[in-house]
Formats: C-alpha cells, structure tokens, sequence
C-alpha cells in the first residue's frame, strides 16, 4: 500500500505538470555543487525576486537602485504586518496566491501570502529533507503535535496520506500501551514526526514500563520547533533503533535547515533561500563561530515576498564541507536567549542536555527574572531530595553569585503552538 501511495503522489504531480519532480530534482542538483556554485546558479531567482519587489510594491519602490542584497532593509513579523498591503505583490503580478496563517508560540496570529510557485518548492523540500532522514512517500507518519494548534486532516485525507494525527495532550498511559502494542504488529515502514517534548513525554512511558527496544520498522525520526537535547535523541534511538535529526523551520517559510545522519550539524536549505546571521544590535554579519540572528531571504514567494526576513531565532555558523555555510547550532528565540551573571550567553544545550541527570524531575523550566535572579520551575510526583545538588550543579554555568531558587508546580503549560519552554527570560 505504501508503495502505491508513493506511485500515485508522483502520478498526481505528473498529471498537473510535474512542477514537484522538475524543483526536487534542482535542490538534488543544487546541493551537489559547490556553494560559490549554488549561490551562481541561485543568483538569477534573487534577481527576479528583488526586482519584482522594488518595481510592483510600495514598500520596497524605494530600492529601485539597489546594487545588492544588502541594499535592502531587515525587516521582521511587526514590520510586515504593519505594511502588509505596501509589502505584498499584486496576484496580477505574482500569479495564484494562498494564504498561509500560524498563531506564533505566543497566540500572536501573522499572516503571509504564498505564491503557486513558492507551494511547489516547499512541497519538494520538505520530499528532499525528510529523505535525507529516510522518510520516503508513502510511509507511515506518526505525526505528534498539539492539533488544536493546527489545522488537523480530515480523517480520510489523513488516511490517504498514511498520516497518524497524534496529540500531545491527549496519549496517556493507558493510548500509549495499546498505541505500542499495535505498533510492533503494523510492519509496514513508518517514521515520527514530533516536538522534542511531545518524544520526551513517550520515552517516559517506555522508561516507566520497562520497556526493551521496539520492533516497529521505523525508518525515519524527525524532531522540530524545539532544540533537542542528547537525552532524548539518545532514547528515542534506543528505543525505536533508527538515527534521530533535528529540523529547523517556521510556518511562514518552510524548512530552512535540517541536521543529516550520523552528524549534529545543521544543513542550511541553501537550495530554496539566502540566509545571513546578523549581529544581536545592528544588522552587521557576525563572525564566524558567534551566536547571531537568523535573517532569511526566501528566493521563491512572489506573493508576499519575505526580502532579510528577520526569523526572531539564534544560531551558530561554521563553514562545512565544500565550503558550504552550516549551524552547528540553533539555539532558539531571541527573547528566550539565557545569559550568566556576567552577561555573557548561556548556551541552551548545557540546561537541555543536563536534565537528564534528575530523572525524577517530570517537568523542568528556567526563567530569568534579572541579571543574577533565576527561576526553576520544577513539577516532580515526590518530594525532590537533590535540590542542594542540582542548585549547586546548574550554579556553576548561570554564575556562583546567582540568586537560584525553585517553584514546585503541578505543570507546565504548553504555548498556543503545542510547544513547551524550557527556557524563558523575562529580563
């Protein structure tokens, strides 16, 4: 059956013009070339993007003259929301349009428009990215999110589609048993597709019911929208036997980045946009090596085009193979960016990658109140005799002078996205 509902997912795309096949098979090429090479071939769709802009928008009219990219403005969620009809290009312009919303972690609704073209090459990335973890079409996805966030599927197009719709807020022990059960007997190929919490909240159950390695023939494990940490890739592995990757993209752009096989670095989709990581204060490149803001140009949305958009988010770059730029890591919203007693950042995955040493600690978030003055919220089933110790431990990285204290809670609540903060910095 799977095999089938990949042969007529490529069917259905012939039948319309083959536009899926022809993009997929120009990132297969882009990506086998040098990066000087790919910027080259890419050069011609940031030329038409940037001209389209300055001569059929309002807001970008002024720019008539740019000599490069760096001629024009960053600009980010706020910006084009207030500009949105002097940003957008006519649809007489940029063809068939469609409308693509996200509620933002924080409730806060943007909404952009996607051209026909931009649907198409999204669509082909996210076929290229998810086969670099090994999802192939067809395959059974056990897709684990909270869909009241989302737009759910209706059932028999999920079915189609071999999509199991799972929400984070409803599996509960007794879901998860049967859900396991029936796993094991389905041999058909699958792979997960989650937030690091939502697979935080399985290994737990796998961990309490002292469960052995699950014979499920999973062939791909994706992790999103949150960083993951080392214990529960590590898990996920044990249990499912199949590499975990981490994926980094956003509603209104699609995949920018993804972490391949056997590597924690982050290919950037040099393929689909031009991405710059800028300096925290002004809009300088940083250098190699320094945390700077991620700032996206997508090379292929001529409805409502996204020109150095600011993404909101951090990471790191260093120079990979064939000189191709890469992160070597995401750490997360600017407003959520942890720094010590001394000012300086704290990396995110010293906290993530740490927890695991409380294994009776069921829910953990860090909130920095002021330059020294830090929160744990902790929700734990009984009382936490190691507190001395994990004060001391998380101490020596937040600073020896910090003022570290703990708030017992009964839980920590998800966002309106289905996401759940580990870190928070109300500075």
């Amino acid at each position: 059956m799977n095999g089938l509902r990949n042969k007529v997912f490529w069917l259905l795309d012939r039948f319309k013009g083959g536009s899926i096949r022809s993009n997929l098979e120009n990132i297969d090429a882009l990506f086998n070339l040098d990066f000087e090479q790919l910027l080259g071939r890419n050069k011609p769709y940031l030329d038409r993007l940037l001209t389209t802009a300055v001569n059929h928008t309002e807001f970008y009219a002024a720019y008539k003259q740019f000599e490069s990219l760096q001629d024009f403005p960053v600009v980010n969620k706020r910006i084009i929301k207030q500009n949105f009809d002097s940003i957008t290009i006519p649809e007489s312009v940029g063809g068939k349009r469609f409308s693509v919303s996200t509620s933002g972690s924080t409730g806060t609704p943007f909404k952009i428009y996607q051209s026909q073209e931009k649907k198409y090459r999204n669509t082909a990335d996210t076929v290229y990215f998810a086969s670099r973890a090994g999802f192939s079409i067809g395959d059974r996805l056990l897709y684990l999110r909270l869909w009241a966030a989302y737009y759910k599927k209706p059932a028999f197009l999920a079915w189609i589609q071999n999509v199991d719709q799972l929400d984070v807020e409803e599996i509960d022990d007794k879901f998860l048993s049967h859900f396991f059960e029936k796993l094991v007997e389905d041999k058909q190929r699958k792979g997960w597709l989650a937030y690091p919490s939502a697979f935080l909240k399985v290994c737990n159950f796998l961990d309490k019911g002292g469960y052995t390695p699950l014979k499920g023939n999973i062939q791909s494990i994706i992790a999103m929208s949150e960083p993951l940490d080392s214990y529960v890739k590590e898990k996920m592995e044990y249990y499912f036997g199949c590499p975990v990757v981490s994926r980094y993209s956003n509603v209104e752009n699609g995949i920018l980045a993804q972490q391949m096989l056997n590597s924690n670095d982050f290919v950037l989709n040099w393929a689909s946009y031009y991405i710059e990581l800028l300096d925290m204060d002004s809009d300088e490149p940083v250098k190699i090596g320094e945390p700077g803001r991620i700032v996206v140009t997508d090379l292929f949305n001529l409805s409502t085009p996204m020109i150095r958009y600011d993404t909101g988010d951090v990471a790191i770059m260093k120079i990979g193979d064939k000189g191709y730029p890469v992160f070597s890591s995401v750490q997360g919203r600017i407003t959520d960016i942890l720094t010590n007693t001394k000012n300086e950042i704290v990396n995110p995955f010293i906290i993530y990658n740490n927890l695991y040493r409380y294994p009776e600690l069921e829910q953990v978030q860090l909130v920095q109140r002021s330059n020294k003055e830090y929160i744990f919220r902790i929700n734990c089933e009984n009382i936490f005799t190691r507190e001395e110790e994990f004060l001391s431990f998380f101490k020596t990285y937040l600073g020896t002078d910090a003022k570290v204290n703990i708030e017992y809670v009964s839980g920590i609540p998800l966002l309106k996205s289905g996401k759940r903060k580990i870190i928070v910095n109300e500075t």
